[in-house]
């Protein structure tokens, strides 16, 4: 059960902009079934790469594939959804069509690769969630010999039920999922998720709370429950802090480029929180957040304690580009900043020689001391530094406005100088190489003061395991599976900076005043004690949510799948 370079393979879908960053392709020979199932299947006419993928601790080989291809027919595809699962997908979307050509292809690939083995040989295919694994019961059904394994890391009736059903976990027995699928439309990923389950030789899923949506929704109790993990090293207190020295100073930067053209605060006095992931506007609590920043930016204008806080929502949605003015702040300030360290380099030498030569203690007048080009750039590019309108909340030009920009233009949530409370709304995934902050994300995390995640719908969340193994102290909701791992295992978590957000038992506007209260204590901690919180766990929770105490049970899994797919044998 090792996993070595030769027999370890990740599949995808191929999208060129994405590869074009995080791909690197590797020549094909025909000298492995894997290799010449590749060739064959490019010879029919389908485009598949290998190569490896770019990640920051690993390099792992992928086999990518482009589902857009006219060799697939839909129509059929569906047609056999139908007939053998009673899967309806007539209403699927565009992404559900891009989903079973996918799917179908990797059909195909899997069909072939195992004519291609030795007949001895095992093949485990792991699927996780709905979108990896529509063709998972076709390959149960055609009898292909391959252990199958699938994750169910959320159910898609759970993220549609709980943001649009009142009452959604205590009413969970109640709910007719056929009914429901057709009222949401999501027949097909709720259908193809079900025969997923049912077919796969093992189940597994992430959480307690989501096991027992497997059950309900999709008929099948897990075989395990593992939880997400992350391949990390826990730090000293003292290596947190530094780290978060360093890229505070960074996040710094870029909100005096953002905000300094238009009016300036104290950066010392300024506490950066922030929420992230994909854009479920109820599902990741972004409503509760605003609501409880709303509360938040009364609290400190009542209070009037000279407290500045940013809050970045970071979540990506469809955009033309980054706007422009967004642009110009930064560049007009990194234009003064360039100016300045000019100014500072030639001031230094003529102070020295006016003191010394003059042989005064009185300073010098410093305008005396510029020349008149040096000072009219100087008197240019302050005037052309200052803008009169306010900064944006969200960076980019959105496609559409949303639930996020709407709150923020109804409540008053505008970037005023006047507001305690500031938005920078950022449509896309912190990276380095395209990021306006010019970090990666780990690097913003650990820069910031505060994360928050006031989650209605997440089965794990490693947004806020991240936030907390980098040591960023973090709100996490008692609905998600992270929410639930802290309260088991770290006793006194709010002593270590784990605050746990009451989601079960109250209403959505009893926790977004929890969360405020939260918000305004954390605030006035920092008032009374500057020094920076840092969030820390016990080796004994942190090795629970490493990779290296993780694998061992994927192994036993492993050999469970070969077991049941070929229970004859009695050789696992």
């Amino acid at each position: 059960m090792d996993v070595r370079e030769d027999n370890y393979y990740l599949l995808g879908p191929y999208f060129p902009d994405i590869a074009r960053l995080d791909f690197k392709a590797v020549a094909v020979t025909g000298e492995c079934p894997v290799g010449k199932t590749i060739l064959l299947m490019r010879d029919m006419g389908y485009e598949i790469h290998l190569g490896y993928w770019l990640l920051q601790s690993s390099r792992p080989l992928v086999i990518l594939y482009n589902p857009n291809s006219h060799l697939i027919d839909l129509n059929q595809v569906k047609t056999k959804l139908w007939d053998d699962h009673k899967i309806s997908s007539i209403r699927a979307d565009a992404l559900t069509d891009q989903v079973l050509s996918f799917g179908e292809i990797v059909r195909i690939f899997f069909t072939t690769l195992r004519n291609f083995s030795n007949k001895d040989q095992d093949l485990i295919a792991h699927f996780h969630e709905w979108m990896s694994a529509s063709c998972l019961p076709q390959l149960h059904n055609d009898k292909i010999k391959i252990s199958t394994v699938f994750t169910a890391h959320a159910t898609v009736p759970g993220r549609y039920l709980a943001p649009n059903e009142y009452d959604f976990y205590n009413k969970l027995h109640t709910f007719n999922i056929e009914e429901k699928a057709a009222y949401y439309n999501i027949e097909a990923p709720a259908g193809i998720e079900k025969a997923a389950a049912l077919h796969a030789n093992v189940l597994t899923t992430v959480s307690q709370q989501c096991a027992t949506e497997c059950e309900i929704f999709l008929g099948r109790c897990p075989d395990v429950i593992i939880p997400n993990g992350l391949n990390f090293q826990q730090r000293f207190p003292h290596e947190s802090f530094t780290i978060h020295q360093k890229y505070r100073r960074m996040i710094d930067e870029f909100v005096k480029g953002l905000f300094f053209p238009s009016y300036q605060f104290n950066t010392e006095k300024t506490l950066y929180f922030f929420t992230s992931g994909r854009y479920e506007y109820r599902n990741k609590g972004f409503d509760i957040t605003l609501k409880a920043i709303e509360q938040l930016n009364e609290k400190l204008q009542e209070a009037d304690s000279g407290i500045t806080v940013i809050l970045f929502i970071v979540s990506p949605r469809p955009h033309y580009s980054i706007k422009a003015d967004v642009l110009e702040a930064r560049s007009r300030y990194q234009h003064m900043q360039k100016l300045c360290m000019k100014i500072s380099s030639k001031l230094g030498p003529r102070i020295y020689a006016s003191v010394t030569h003059d042989g005064g203690s009185a300073l010098p007048d410093i305008n005396k001391l510029l020349d008149d080009d040096l000072l009219q750039t100087w008197k240019r590019t302050v005037a052309g530094f200052k803008q009169q309108h306010l900064p944006a909340v969200a960076t980019h030009h959105l496609v559409h406005e949303d639930e996020i920009t709407d709150f923020c233009r109804l409540c008053g949530l505008d970037n005023s100088k006047n507001s305690a409370v500031k938005v920078v709304y950022h449509n896309e995934f912190i990276e380095r190489a395209t990021s306006l902050l010019g970090m990666d994300y780990n690097e913003f995390v650990s820069g910031c003061h505060l994360g928050i995640f006031p989650d209605l719908y997440q089965p794990w969340g490693y947004a806020p395991m991240e936030s907390v193994v980098v040591g960023t102290p973090t709100v996490v909701s008692n609905l998600s599976g992270f929410g639930q791992f802290i309260q088991a295992n770290v006793p006194n978590h709010e002593e270590k900076e784990m605050y746990i957000l009451d989601r079960k038992f109250r209403s959505d506007e009893g926790a977004a005043y929890q969360l405020a209260e939260m918000l305004y204590n954390f605030t006035q901690s920092f008032v009374k004690n500057p020094f920076i919180p840092r969030s820390t766990m016990k080796n004994t929770a942190i090795e629970k949510l490493c990779w290296s105490e993780i694998q061992p049970r994927y192994e036993e899994i492993y050999k469970l799948a070969m077991m049941r797919s070929q229970p004859a044998t009695s050789l696992y």
